[in-house]
C-alpha cells in the first residue's frame, strides 16, 4: 500500500486566499479533459460536500468513462479540484480539511496521488478524506464498509512523506482521519466491470436488456472451514483442471442470512469468474411468447461468455414446481431454463433458495446442478471468524481481551447477516467500541428464537438427507452452536 512521492508542492487558491493545498503525486502526472470532467462534476455535487461537520454523512457517486483513463491522467484530477472545490469548502469550514485520496483498485490499493486542503490560519480538528477509485475491484457495497480502513492506511502512508526534512508543512502530518464524505467510484471501458446487453424486438415491443457483469467480493477463505476442503474436491478442483467431468452447477439452501449469496460469490471466485446474475424482472413481458424470447436472448450471451461468468440466479423459488404452477406463461418460462440449464455449452451455474421444497425438482437433477449445498446457522467457529472480519472491516475496537469470546456466546443460533447487525448495533452504542455493557444493551435489542432456528436446523438436517445426488451439508449440531 504505501508508494513513495514522485513530487510534492503547494498550491494556492487565487480566490481562497486563507486557504493551502498540498498536492503529492505518486507517479508522473499529465493534464487532461477526465481532471475537468471530475471538477464539473464534484461542482454539481456541491452541496453534499459543504457537509463536513457532519461525520455520519457520505456521498456514493458512481462514474463511468466511456473511454479508457490511464493512471497519470487521474493523477492529475486533485489539482484543480483541491484549487477549487475543495479550497471552497475549507474557506468556510476553518476548523475542517480535506484530504483528497486516487487510487486505483480497492482491496490493495494503489495511491496515485493525494492532497491535503486546510484553512491556514485557523486550528484544523480533523480532515475528511474524497476518495476517487480507478476501477475498483470490489462491489459498491463493500467499498462502503471498507472506504473508511482503507482511508487510514492510505493517511499513514502518507504522513511519512510530510515529516521529510526541510519541509516546512510537516504540521498536517499530524491530524486524524474522519470517515470520508465522498466515495466516487469511475469505471472506465477498459475495466472488468461491465454489464451484459441484450436487444429484443418482436413489432409488438422493444427492450434494452442490460444485466451487470460484477466481479464476486468474497473468496473460498470467507466460508465455514468445514466445507472448504469439500467445496474443493466435488466442485472447484475438476473445474479448474479442466477435466471433463467436472461439475456444471451447484444448489446452495439455507435460511435467510447465513451467506448464500456469499457462497456463490466465493464459487465464483475460486473459479476466476465474473458473476451475471439472472432475476426475472430483467426478462419478463406482459406479451404473450416476449418472456421466453428475451430469456432465450440473455441465455445466449451469456453462453457466448461462458468462459468468463458464472450465472447466479438468487432466490430461484420463482423457477418453483411445475405441479405447483397454473399458468402456462409460467411454465413455458420454467421450460425454457430447464432447457438452457441442460445445454452443455452452458457457464457454471449457481442457483440459491430459502426453500428448497418449491424448487422444480427437475432443475436439482445431476446434468444441470449437480451438487447441493445445505448451509444451516454457523457454528462457535464461523462466528468468531465473522466478527473478526467484521471488526477489522468496520475498525470496531473491543474493550477487552476476553470481549470476543462473550461476543460468539451471546450471538449462539444468530446468522451470520444477524452476527453483523448485532455488532454494528453494539459499537454504535459504544462510539466505535464493544464492551460487555455494550454487548448486554444490544442483546436486549435483538430478538432471536432458538427453538424455531433449532426447528430450522432439524428441517435443513432432514432435506439433505431426502434430496437424491450429491449434497454437501454444514448443519452444526446444537452442541457446536
Amino acid at each position: 500500500m504505501e508508494r513513495a512521492s514522485a513530487e510534492i508542492k503547494v498550491l494556492w487558491s487565487n480566490l481562497y486566499r486563507n486557504v493551502k493545498n498540498i498536492f503529492i503525486a505518486y507517479d508522473k502526472y499529465r493534464e487532461s479533459y477526465i481532471s475537468y470532467r471530475l471538477l464539473t462534476t464534484f461542482i454539481k455535487n456541491y452541496r453534499y460536500l459543504n457537509n463536513l461537520d457532519d461525520r455520519k454523512f457520505g456521498l456514493f457517486l458512481k462514474i463511468r468513462s466511456r473511454g479508457n483513463v490511464t493512471e497519470r491522467e487521474l493523477t492529475h484530477a486533485l489539482i484543480p479540484l483541491s484549487i477549487n472545490v475543495f479550497s471552497k469548502v475549507v474557506s468556510k469550514k476553518e476548523y475542517l480539511g480535506i484530504l483528497g485520496l486516487v487510487i486505483k483498485g480497492f482491496k490493495k490499493p494503489k495511491l496515485l496521488s493525494a492532497s491535503i486542503t486546510v484553512n491556514k490560519n485557523s486550528e484544523v480538528e480533523g480532515l475528511r478524506p474524497v476518495m476517487i477509485v480507478l476501477n475498483p475491484d470490489v462491489e459498491e457495497g463493500l467499498m462502503k464498509k471498507m472506504s473508511y480502513r482503507v482511508s487510514v492506511n492510505l493517511w499513514n502512508s502518507i504522513k511519512k512523506d510530510l515529516m521529510i526534512p526541510g519541509f516546512k508543512h510537516y504540521d498536517v502530518a499530524y491530524l486524524s482521519v474522519a470517515s470520508p464524505i465522498v466515495l466516487a467510484s469511475l469505471s472506465t471501458k477498459g475495466s472488468e466491470l461491465n454489464e451484459l446487453r441484450v436487444v429484443v424486438s418482436d413489432g409488438s415491443e422493444y427492450r434494452d436488456i442490460r444485466i451487470p457483469v460484477k466481479k464476486p467480493s468474497w473468496r473460498l477463505e470467507d466460508l465455514p472451514p468445514k466445507l472448504i476442503e469439500d467445496i474443493k474436491a466435488a466442485l472447484i478442483n475438476p473445474i479448474a483442471k479442466g477435466l471433463p467431468f467436472s461439475a456444471k452447477g451447484a444448489f446452495i439452501t439455507g435460511p435467510p442470512g447465513v451467506g448464500k449469496t456469499v457462497m456463490a460469490e466465493a464459487l465464483a471466485s475460486a473459479l476466476k469468474l465474473n458473476i451475471v446474475e439472472l432475476r426475472p424482472q430483467n426478462y419478463r413481458s406482459m406479451w404473450y411468447g416476449a418472456t421466453e424470447k428475451a430469456l432465450n436472448a440473455v441465455f445466449q450471451q451469456i453462453i457466448k461468455r461462458r468462459n468468463e461468468v458464472a450465472l447466479v440466479i438468487d432466490d430461484a423459488e420463482f423457477i418453483s414446481s411445475r405441479k405447483y404452477t397454473i399458468h402456462e406463461a409460467h411454465i413455458s418460462e420454467i421450460s425454457t431454463i430447464l432447457y438452457h440449464l441442460q445445454r452443455t455449452d452452458r457457464p457454471f451455474t449457481i442457483l440459491t433458495a430459502n426453500n428448497p421444497d418449491l424448487i422444480d425438482p427437475a432443475v436439482l437433477r445431476p446434468g444441470r446442478i449437480d451438487v447441493a449445498v445445505v448451509l444451516g446457522y454457523p457454528d462457535k467457529d464461523m462466528r468468531r471468524k465473522a466478527i473478526l472480519t467484521n471488526i477489522k472491516n468496520y475498525s470496531i475496537k473491543l474493550a477487552g481481551d476476553d470481549v470476543l469470546e462473550e461476543l460468539v456466546k451471546v450471538t449462539r443460533w444468530y446468522s451470520l447477516a444477524e452476527v453483523d447487525a448485532f455488532l454494528r448495533l453494539a459499537a454504535g452504542k459504544g462510539n466505535g467500541s464493544i464492551g460487555y455493557e455494550e454487548i448486554q444493551w444490544a442483546k436486549k435489542k435483538f430478538n432471536v428464537s432458538p427453538e424455531e432456528r433449532r426447528t430450522t436446523q432439524e428441517y435443513l438436517t432432514w432435506w439433505s438427507r431426502k434430496i437424491q445426488g450429491i449434497v454437501l451439508t454444514y448443519t452444526p449440531s446444537e452442541n457446536e452452536i
